[in-house]
């Protein structure tokens, strides 16, 4: 068995857990220590436009850091493994993001590509999932990874710019509900971007990330996210959900305790984003999982410890 304690930055919001790692013949066994913890921080602010994480984005890193620091290096893990997704990705002055990761826990983070981060939320989500040709989408803040297989491994991986922060930006999202004008070009940029990606034909859909919670809850009228959970959703049920939020205002979400202060600005767009992936595949349903690409990065290094 192998403790890990494993970092997630991404766009929108940046994770952590702390879990310790067990292989048998069965498959890998995960018991987490310390469940996921979550920073909406915004990372990802500005960077379509200025390709530069802004002063306040870095700002908001470190105090989450320093949140995540004690309790790190209190669990006695035996590695600390720490990833950065799309804005780092695309940022000019990704330096200055190692640098303050590296200045409070110790560590250099890693910046994915698009395809080791399909890669690694597919074998989270999909564990002990075989059989049927599945489709994984990751709806994240700066981009959307479409990974796909019928074992644990997938055979096809596209990461596309579509992220929920990214369209919110690109086509100026506000504070009141979509516009006609703004939602049809949001729309056709995001169909545009997915005819590379054969959602049609999956045989299972399955959807992780804070936006697709959001969307899946909301359609079975919960009233808070409860972690560790799946949910299987009817396509319908999943467009008009994503409809209802499309039209919704910032003010009329805060009687939402499922949507965050700071998941209003983008939840618009991740409810178009995943209503256009609904409306391309032809299933009845789809299953909504908790797993994350956290989840796959600590197995993944997990896997490294025991070799």
């Amino acid at each position: 068995m192998v403790r890990v304690a494993g970092i997630d930055c991404g766009t929108n919001s940046i994770k952590m857990e702390i879990a310790d790692v067990s292989f048998s013949p069965s498959g890998p066994k995960i018991e987490m220590l310390v469940p996921r913890k979550v920073w909406t921080i915004r990372m990802g602010e500005g960077v379509d436009k200025t390709h530069l994480l802004s002063f306040f984005a870095l700002k908001r890193l470190r105090v989450a850091l320093e949140s995540f620091k004690e309790e790190i290096l209190s669990s006695e893990a035996e590695q600390i493994r720490f990833v950065a997704t799309s804005a780092v990705r695309d940022a000019k002055n990704s330096d200055e993001f190692e640098r303050i990761v590296e200045e409070i826990l110790g560590v250099r983070p890693q910046i994915l590509t698009g395809k080791e981060e399909g890669r690694l939320g597919f074998e989270a989500a999909c564990l002990s999932m075989s059989g049927k040709r599945k489709l994984l989408v990751d709806l994240g803040g700066g981009s959307t990874e479409f990974s796909m297989g019928e074992g644990e491994v997938p055979s096809f991986v596209r990461s596309l710019d579509i992220g929920c922060v990214r369209i919110a930006e690109k086509f100026e999202f506000g504070s009141e509900p979509i516009s006609i004008e703004k939602r049809k070009r949001a729309e056709a940029f995001v169909e545009n971007k997915m005819e590379e990606v054969p959602i049609s034909s999956a045989r299972r859909l399955i959807g992780i990330s804070g936006s697709v919670a959001i969307v899946s809850f909301m359609a079975i009228g919960g009233k808070e996210f409860i972690p560790s959970t799946k949910l299987e959703i009817e396509r319908g049920k999943g467009i008009e959900t994503c409809e209802k939020l499309m039209k919704m205002s910032e003010e009329e979400m805060e009687g939402y305790p499922l949507i965050p202060p700071l998941r209003r600005k983008v939840i618009r767009a991740g409810a178009l984003i995943w209503k256009q992936i609904l409306i391309s595949s032809p299933l009845p349903s789809y299953l909504f999982s908790d797993a994350a690409l956290l989840d796959g990065v600590i197995l993944d290094e997990a896997r490294k410890l025991e070799c």
